[in-house]
């Protein structure tokens, strides 16, 4: 009896250890406020929505679960970050460095991604419905099962952008690059994929009801 409860004592130690060690770490938190550099932070869960983070240095953190709604995140390095059912509708991620991230099963619902760098992430059941993918790059990106329904090709405001290394102003970011992407299972409908290179894509079972494949490259 006493061996079983000192068995239950001990895995439920091991699970609290668990937790902690997953949980938002709070001097990660304010490193970030403080510094707009958190490379490899845990900030899983953090409650950032509706901040400015651009430029911010993010590579490798631990971004799991957390609240980014309509947060400004142009230009800011998310390389190998974790995203994880992170909440990013309606953020801002214009130009951001998103390679390699993982980002399954993220609401990146109307998001802008207008010339974001995403080669190899991992975007499986991530939901890009409405976002807007002008110029972003997502070659062998893994989009299995994602929602990508109207997503759209919208230089709107663009050329009021301003980013570090200028204004987007008249320039061509026109179609997406899905050369060798995942697209198995995803949902296209309605979305605007004109101009885009889909070299090597893999579509299978993907819907394309209604989907712009004007000028497309296969």
């Amino acid at each position: 009896m006493k061996l079983a409860m000192i068995t239950t004592a001990v895995l439920l130690m091991n699970v609290g250890f668990a937790n902690l060690a997953s949980a938002l770490e709070p001097a990660h938190l304010k490193q970030l406020q403080e510094t707009n550099n958190c490379q490899g932070c845990d900030l899983s869960d953090a409650q950032l929505m509706g901040m400015d983070l651009s430029g911010t240095n993010l590579e490798g953190a631990n971004l799991q679960g957390a609240n980014l709604t309509e947060t400004n995140l142009n230009e800011a390095n998310l390389i190998r970050a974790n995203l994880t059912q992170a909440n990013l509708s309606d953020s801002s991620l214009v130009a951001a460095k998103l390679h390699g991230a993982n980002l399954t099963e993220a609401n990146l619902s109307e998001a802008n991604l207008s010339l974001a760098g995403m080669v190899i992430a991992n975007l499986t059941n991530a939901d890009l419905n409405g976002a807007n993918l002008v110029g972003a790059n997502l070659e062998s990106a893994d989009l299995t099962g994602a929602n990508l329904q109207d997503a759209r090709q919208s230089i709107g405001k663009l050329g009021q952008i301003t980013l570090q290394e200028g204004s987007l102003y008249g320039i061509d970011v026109a179609g997406i690059n899905l050369r060798g992407a995942n697209l198995t299972d995803a949902d296209l409908t309605g979305a605007n994929l004109s101009a885009s290179d889909l070299g090597g894509a893999k579509l299978d079972n993907a819907i394309l009801f209604k989907a712009n494949l004007v000028n497309t490259r296969r």
